[in-house]
């Protein structure tokens, strides 16, 4: 669950006070995103506790949509805690002390800031590699995808570690170059959401790396 900002009336706003709009830090919206999305889950475990929510749905089914959600809700409130705990450098009195920190990117860890890891060239060519290193098949579900870009070093899209991804984030992640999931059924018989690997290749023109 992503927020957009500036929006509407801050962009109009900004434009009557002839102001531009300050840069927003990468830290203080991831937290601001991991915030949103611990919501955004909390409601989903809610609904999913419905009564209406289970009709058509089996209970293998449920007991597998439940599971996963938890999973990413503890993920995301793990994540909060590690940023809520991590002090952010972004004052102006740490400006001057930037470029000596660039030296020292590879050794930073993503929370913490102005400095940021070296990260791969991108989520749509990260995936890609994953892609490749699997034999280049048509598709892979969203959950092996995320389980193999977990093990890549860096920050995805300046936004959360490739350790942290979940499946909802790598979807918020893709989802502005047009890559979603699909039904499809795997050569395995499991019929999954999946990412195809044309959709990929497709966004590689649009990805700024």
């Amino acid at each position: 669950m992503t927020t957009t900002f500036p929006t509407l009336l801050d962009s109009l706003a900004a434009t009557l006070l002839e102001t531009e709009p300050p840069k927003e830090s990468p830290h203080h919206r991831a937290l601001l995103d991991t915030f949103l999305e611990i919501q955004h889950l909390d409601q989903q475990l809610l609904d999913l506790s419905s009564p209406d929510c289970a009709v058509g749905a089996s209970a293998g089914e449920q007991l597998e949509q439940l599971t996963d959600l938890l999973v990413e809700r503890l993920a995301a409130g793990h994540v909060l805690a590690r940023l809520l705990s991590t002090e952010c450098c972004c004052a102006a009195s740490a400006a001057s002390a930037a470029e000596d920190a660039t030296d020292e990117a590879e050794d930073d860890d993503f929370l913490s800031c102005p400095s940021e890891p070296p990260q791969p060239a991108g989520v749509v060519h990260a995936c890609l590699r994953v892609f490749d290193a699997a034999g280049d098949p048509d598709a892979m579900s969203s959950a092996d995808l995320v389980t193999c870009l977990r093990d890549l070093p860096g920050v995805a899209e300046s936004r959360w570690r490739y350790a942290d991804l979940t499946q909802a984030r790598l979807a918020q992640l893709l989802a502005p170059y047009e890559v979603s999931t699909r039904d499809v059924t795997l050569p395995d018989g499991r019929r999954r959401k999946s990412y195809r690997r044309g959709a990929l290749l497709a966004a590689v023109p649009a990805c700024p790396c």
